[in-house]
């Protein structure tokens, strides 16, 4: 990712957030000037600014390695050691051991770097080197998979459209959303907010494509370390009575 994108990005979430800068000053603890700066591309923060300004302008915990390393290349493994570009045979064995779905996935544009056997029955044409985002807007059968379907649609494409110019390149983001304009809900989805904040762990209603029966699962997203991947966790699991009450 370019650095220059940096400025746009932090500028357009202050917006969103309808903050001023001296309002995002005070909450980062960095000073006006140095927002400023930042907004015009005449500064780059170092890590420990640049986490405070991401807390002020809420970002995603799970989003913020892929950004560190847009921003620094070679950072990560010099601290962390070499990460890992493609599940190894041990990372695919862990993810099948999983009783429930789950996948490998890369947040926001969402490519599947690997998946189980019981992800693969809940989302048939799904698997791996797909990309969840386009598969949501594409394929027929995730109507009728995903009983949530607009909340997960809009959630994506709020997720791609504000954390994108981040972490990808202009060209990618174009690509996806080239793929999946054709959906008559893309444009609007694209270019609104979820009337509710986006929640990266919400409880979805599924329906079995076998047959077609109602389960509740709760999304849990965990970042694998040491070695650092580029992809997070993404794990269906059975609803706790208390959760789903």
């Amino acid at each position: 990712m370019p650095r220059t994108s940096l400025p746009q990005f932090v500028r357009s979430r202050r917006e969103a957030l309808k903050f001023t800068q001296a309002r995002l000053a005070e909450l980062s603890g960095i000073s006006k000037s140095a927002v400023e700066k930042i907004e015009s591309g005449k500064l780059i923060p170092g890590l420990e600014s640049l986490g405070s300004l991401f807390d002020a302008l809420l970002i995603p915990y799970v989003y913020r390695e892929r950004v560190v390393a847009a921003l620094f290349p070679g950072m990560l493994d010099r601290i962390l050691g070499p990460g890992v570009g493609t599940p190894t045979a041990a990372d695919l064995a862990d993810l099948e051991d999983l009783p429930y779905p789950a996948a490998y996935i890369s947040l926001p544009e969402g490519h599947i770097f690997g998946t189980n056997q019981h992800w693969d029955n809940t989302f048939p044409g799904l698997q791996a080197k797909a990309n969840m985002v386009e598969w949501v807007f594409t394929d027929p059968i995730a109507k009728g998979v995903l009983l949530d379907w607009d909340r997960v649609a809009h959630g994506f494409t709020y997720g791609l459209r504000m954390m994108g110019p981040l972490v990808l390149s202009a060209d990618r983001i174009a690509e996806i959303a080239a793929s999946c304009e054709s959906n008559p809900n893309w444009q609007r989805m694209w270019t609104t907010d979820p009337i509710e904040p986006a929640n990266l762990q919400p409880i979805l209603r599924l329906a079995s494509p076998f047959d077609w029966r109602i389960s509740q699962r709760e999304i849990k997203i965990d970042k694998p370390h040491l070695p650092h991947r580029p992809w997070v966790t993404y794990r269906l699991t059975p609803v706790r009575e208390q959760a789903a009450a």
